[in-house]
């Protein structure tokens, strides 16, 4: 019998389910693998950025950045 490979690749996971998994991000341009840590840090780090500099204001941040906490946490 055969073996036939899947046109995704070996694993049969698509090119974006390799790019993202739980221990990591994958910058598509440089091939850079960034830990889960990493990427929280500096979305909270521009959202705070984001309402110290005025772009939105604090309410809107809380909002965003709860709903991100609550989606991620469900999503584990």
């Amino acid at each position: 019998m055969t073996e036939r490979r899947s046109p995704t690749g070996r694993s049969g996971r698509s090119p974006a389910e390799h790019a993202r998994r739980s221990d990591g991000v994958v910058l598509p341009v440089v091939h850079l693998r960034l830990s889960e840590p990493v990427v929280k840090l500096g979305f909270y780090g521009g959202l705070c950025a984001a309402v110290a500099l005025g772009a939105i204001d604090w309410p809107v941040g809380v909002l965003v950045g709860t709903g991100v906490a609550i989606a991620r946490h469900r999503r584990s």
